[in-house]
């Protein structure tokens, strides 16, 4: 796989699995499929960074572990 992200993510974003970051796992990081892209990003024209966190979070922490929480 030939995919570059952009390893500056925040550190505090990729430190714990968040309900966003989940949700955007499961869907794939598509954004066309995700409520809060189109909510907040289309109309805007801009760009949502969560699939370079969510790679970020696979990569730290592996994938998100159902029914555990993660935040805590």
């Amino acid at each position: 796989m030939n995919y570059r992200y952009n390893v500056s993510c925040s550190e505090t974003i990729t430190d714990n699995w968040t309900p966003t970051a989940i949700d955007c796992y499961h869907l794939g990081c598509i954004c066309s499929k995700c409520y809060l892209y189109k909510i907040y990003f289309a109309p805007q024209g801009t760009k949502c960074r969560m699939k370079d966190s969510v790679i970020e979070l696979v990569r730290k922490l592996g994938i998100p572990q159902e029914g555990r929480k993660e935040n805590a």
